[in-house]
């Protein structure tokens, strides 16, 4: 849309809006700035009108409110105007439990590229009165680095429908194997993320976890390749997914006092000793219960299950290498 259309377009909607009054044509054209002519010159004259006529079609195309009608008084020509009632937005009004799925939200989308539509949509929210970080502790979401890094490219392959192809580590699997997949769309359960789609390899539906994903995620193929099908429920898929999943064990030394939230989750306790506590708790998701555990730092130690262990070293160290301050040498 050219520069003086939209200009127009903003005049007239500020003077539609500024009065309770119906506009005559005439009262705009002497009001609202690109709408001057010579009212005695037809050919003027027509020219306004059929200007006129495609700014409103591009007002109530674009959802503006637009009402005619005649006042009691005054002209018999019908006029204009938009109702501050029906234009502004009513006020924005959550719950404490709808802030916290907000905040919970936000916090989900690490990725640069995919920062700034949370972050705006945050500062409306503030700015609309809706305190959201205040409600984001009651929000238990795991930050998985994994599963943020996957979770842009599959969204671009749904959105282009072209096919992917990354390596998975599975329950079952000793080393990470290669998948094809047409992916349907992506879904949150529990704090973790799923893709679901059909798998070129086997012929079928399948789900996999994003946190399972070892490498990068590589689109192929070309665009519209496959069609969704209509009826696919990832959040569905997702949650039958799990609620398949035989649970683990996890064994972990829990200092004297300390680390509340593992005891809370905690089934079993003890036996006790100087050093600390013995917790035993029931998991399933080995990334998302690894950077839980490593939150607590010294205060537990995971005993069990190895690969368990092996998880929590891992974000430890990732923990340390970011603390850790770059040294500079000079000459």
């Amino acid at each position: 849309m050219a520069n003086d259309r939209t200009e127009r377009l903003v005049n007239l909607v500020l003077c539609l809006l500024s009065s309770r009054r119906f506009q005559t044509a005439g009262r705009i054209a002497g009001i609202v700035p690109g709408y001057e002519h010579d009212p005695d010159d037809k050919k003027a004259h027509d020219a306004f009108q059929r200007k006129f006529e495609r700014d409103k079609a591009e007002l109530r195309r674009i959802g503006i409110p637009l009402q005619s009608g005649t006042d009691f008084i005054g002209d018999a020509e019908p006029g204009y105007r938009i109702a501050r009632s029906d234009f502004e937005l009513p006020q924005i009004e959550f719950t404490d439990a709808e802030a916290a799925a907000v905040a919970a939200a936000a916090r989900l989308w690490q990725q640069p590229e995919l920062q700034s539509g949370s972050a705006e949509a945050l500062r409306k929210l503030r700015a609309a009165g809706i305190d959201v970080e205040s409600h984001a502790a009651a929000s238990p979401v795991t930050s998985l680095p994994g599963a943020e890094a996957a979770l842009a490219p599959f969204l671009e392959a749904v959105a282009s429908r072209r096919a992917v192809v990354f390596d998975y580590l599975g329950n079952r699997d000793e080393t990470a194997q290669q998948r094809r997949l047409q992916p349907w769309g992506c879904a949150a359960w529990r704090g973790r993320w799923y893709v679901a789609g059909f798998d070129l390899d086997r012929g079928a539906q399948r789900v996999f976890r994003l946190s399972r994903i070892t490498g990068k995620v590589r689109l192929t193929g070309a665009e519209g390749a496959f069609d969704i099908p209509e009826d696919v429920d990832v959040l569905a898929f997702a949650s039958a997914s799990e609620a398949q999943q035989l649970p683990s064990r996890a064994k972990v030394l829990v200092r004297p006092k300390r680390a509340w939230g593992v005891r809370r989750r905690a089934d079993q306790i003890g036996p006790r000793t100087p050093e600390g506590d013995q917790a035993c708790f029931s998991f399933h998701d080995t990334t998302a219960t690894a950077a839980w555990l490593a939150s607590f730092g010294a205060d537990v130690l995971v005993l069990e299950p190895p690969e368990l262990v092996k998880e929590t070293v891992a974000c430890l160290q990732a923990l340390a290498d970011t603390e850790r301050p770059v040294s500079s040498e000079t000459e």
